[in-house]
């Protein structure tokens, strides 16, 4: 029930003091008045307290909040105390977060290399698996970069070729540059090699590994152009499902999908008797037909398709972004893999 998704639930919300974060608490706190706990993680403090001058703790006792990076921030929540983590960190090189003009140094997505850009992914990974419950699934959402093609470095262990206005973009030369790192206009393949490193043991403590259970292709209908005429135009990202161990959480009958008129057709033949005219041909069908359609609807597939969604909030907070979270993805995922309640008293 969407009217009771965030009841009785502990939600982490990092970048709470930006735009989408601001937005995203007022309407937990507007539409769910039985939230467990609200925690925002900013690392402004200025903002942070303007926000609590308006939402404070006193008047919601749900609000948490707690200044620094997140990567930081993380090593002070219990052990095994988290259902489900639904993140989309920074894409490397593409964005500077910036307050009052001023770049944040040390956010992820700046590294000079697409190697140190994982790394710092799969060390807050490893966090994530230490505070995850043994039940519990991890939602990682990661789109890729093109080599040699404006802001960012060459390759996987190239040199940086620039980002934003700090640094002198490169030459072409050094742009065709191949030593060490990925030819120009090679997609660099960062989300699945994220992926594999969370499945070697890169981004858990005891080097298990993580085991991956989907990856979910977003499929964006209303996609940015390109001007590209090699290529097909990119229309979608990636998500990666991972868990720690085989049996966990899940309740995809929450987020099952209406099923295809011809799905539904052909389970009303009667086929539940032997098939006779495939006899010998490998074994006989003795589907029941009540078996065929399940009557809450289908399993998702690997492919959503979701529109991206423009920021909506108040004209008087002044405030835009252009990577605007559509909530259709946290809705689905926290329906499905989380469970409809917790125990106050012993967690589970």
């Amino acid at each position: 029930n969407p009217e009771k998704m965030f009841n009785n639930k502990s939600i982490l919300i990092t970048g709470g003091t930006g735009s989408f974060g601001k937005a995203f608490v007022r309407t937990v706190l507007a539409r769910y008045p039985d939230v467990k706990r609200l925690v925002i993680f900013s690392r402004d403090e200025l903002k942070q307290f303007e926000m609590a001058q308006e939402l404070s703790e006193a008047k919601y006792p749900a609000l948490r909040y707690f200044i620094g990076d997140v990567r930081d921030q993380l090593r002070t929540l219990p052990d095994s105390s988290v259902d489900c983590v639904v993140t989309s960190p920074p894409y490397f090189g593409l964005r500077s977060y910036q307050d009052g003009g001023e770049h944040y140094d040390g956010q992820i997505g700046s590294e000079a290399t697409p190697t140190a850009f994982l790394e710092a992914l799969w060390a807050v990974t490893a966090e994530c698996w230490r505070v995850l419950k043994p039940s519990g699934s991890l939602f990682v959402n990661l789109g890729d970069k093109y080599a040699g093609g404006g802001n960012g470095p060459q390759g996987v262990n190239g040199a940086a070729s620039g980002y934003g206005d700090r640094t002198p973009q490169p030459t072409t030369e050094q742009r065709r540059a191949i030593a060490g790192g990925i030819r120009a206009k090679s997609l660099m393949g960062l989300p699945w090699r994220y992926a594999i490193g969370c499945i070697d043991g890169q981004a858990d403590p005891d080097g298990r590994g993580w085991v991956l259970r989907s990856e979910i292709v977003w499929s964006k209908p209303n996609g940015m152009p390109e001007s590209v005429t090699d290529r097909v135009r990119r229309s979608h990202e990636q998500w990666f499902h991972l868990t720690k161990q085989g049996r966990y959480y899940a309740n995809v009958d929450e987020v099952r999908e209406p099923h295809a008129e011809q799905s539904l057709a052909r389970s009303e033949r009667a086929r539940f008797a032997p098939d006779l005219s495939q006899q010998g041909v490998g074994s006989p069908n003795t589907l029941d037909p009540t078996q065929a359609c399940h009557p809450l609807g289908k399993v998702p597939g690997s492919v959503w398709t979701i529109a991206t969604q423009p920021l909506i909030v108040p004209e008087w907070l002044d405030v835009d972004h252009f990577a605007a979270f559509p909530t259709e993805w946290p809705r689905k995922l926290i329906t499905g893999w989380t469970p409809p309640g917790i125990c106050t008293a012993c967690g589970e």
